[in-house]
């Protein structure tokens, strides 16, 4: 089948959604902000930033049972977006802590309908290598995003008294989304409906990447958590000093994305053991590492290591599915990947109830690079990239 021709705007627009995914994080500097305004609400002040991930979850298998096949996807696009931006900015105008988690709810049914758009476009639309390289390029856009909004949710959240409220003004920028949507190219029909209307199983390899990315990301996300605490204890700077270094973690993984082409050209089917493995050499340098430099370089490999087994993930699901399927695959994958962050609260409790509150922390990380280098050299072995669709 033939690459269908995009413009430059058709491919801006598919960027974008690259772009606005990290827009629930905006809010993930103004915590201690929230937790001032709403002292009596201290125990519940984690869900702003927790509870729409479990709606992504929500919103990313509705949109892959319906994008392409019930609906177009820049339709979808443009109501997903409208719905993101209303549950975004709406807790601007309240002072009501309850009806704003039913606004981050709705943020995260949008962020979830957007959320698979973008693979799922780029794999319908793009062949080969220069499929790679633009899944790369997603990578780079959605942490490019994700510094930006959280510097702009820092700003916003740092303005005075009213900081608490000014942060959701942060979600405005899917204003952009929305009107950069009215350009989203469609994929080929044939990349959408299934010939002679036949319905074809999603591969099974699917479910085996929606399984990685869950544990990866239950293991994972803990850690980033609590950075902080640990830079604390191994006086290694304060909460200022970790978010520098979760701010390189990002950049890292904005310069993996932009490399990523070159890398999937020369790894080919090593390029998930390659990015699997500097994953767990980041987490085991942050393991041993007792000094702000060591676990700084840690976190940027890990976020280098990140941004480039990801989108591998993304080459790999479409290679591994029918092309009718591509749209639920994507979504299901994305599904798990912020399951895994969702869950990773309890999972983080029962490491503090076994080990401590003070001790906790160094036995999660050790879990999350014990289980990397593991998959890592499973995939030396494992050859992904030759399953036929």
């Amino acid at each position: 089948m033939e690459e269908k021709k995009v413009s430059g705007l058709n491919l801006a627009s598919i960027m974008t959604l690259y772009f606005v995914s990290m827009a629930i994080t905006i809010v993930t500097p103004a915590m201690a902000t929230f937790m001032e305004h709403w002292p009596d609400k201290a125990a519940y002040i984690s869900y702003i930033s927790t509870l729409p991930t479990l709606f992504i979850v929500i919103g990313t298998f509705i949109a892959g049972s319906i994008m392409g096949k019930k609906i177009k996807y820049r339709t979808l696009a443009i109501t997903a977006g409208i719905i993101a931006l209303i549950g975004g900015i709406a807790p601007a105008f309240f002072d009501n802590f309850e009806l704003t988690l039913v606004c981050r709810a709705i943020l995260g049914l949008g962020a979830g309908l957007l959320a698979p758009l973008g693979n799922a476009l780029i794999v319908g639309l793009y062949k080969g290598q220069k499929q790679a390289n633009l899944l790369g390029y997603g990578t780079l856009f959605m942490n490019a995003g994700g510094i930006i909004l959280q510097i702009l949710g820092g700003v916003l959240a740092g303005t005075g008294e009213r900081g608490w409220q000014l942060v959701f003004w942060g979600h405005a920028l899917l204003i952009v989304a929305v009107v950069m949507a009215f350009f989203l190219p469609e994929p080929p029909a044939e990349d959408v409906v299934s010939n002679a209307g036949k319905k074809e199983p999603m591969g099974k390899s699917i479910y085996l990447i929606a399984l990685l990315i869950f544990v990866y990301n239950l293991l994972a996300f803990p850690i980033m958590l609590n950075m902080s605490t640990l830079f604390v204890q191994r006086n290694a700077g304060g909460p200022a000093v970790a978010a520098t270094s979760l701010s390189l973690y990002t950049v890292a993984g904005v310069v993996a994305g932009f490399t990523f082409g070159h890398i999937f050209k020369v790894a080919k089917r090593f390029v998930i053991s390659i990015g699997m493995a500097l994953c767990g050499l980041g987490f085991l340098l942050v393991f041993v590492g007792e000094t702000m430099p060591i676990m700084t370089a840690g976190l940027m490999i890990v976020g280098f290591g990140f941004s480039t087994f990801f989108p591998a993930f993304m080459a790999w699901m479409g290679m591994a599915t029918p092309p009718s399927t591509v749209a639920m695959a994507s979504s299901l994958i994305l599904a798990f990947m912020n399951l895994g962050g969702f869950v990773a609260s309890p999972y983080n409790s029962l490491l503090m109830k076994i080990f401590g509150a003070d001790n906790f922390i160094l036995p999660m990380i050790a879990i999350g690079f014990v289980f990397d280098f593991v998959v890592a050299v499973i995939f030396i072995f494992a050859t992904p990239f030759k399953e036929k669709k």
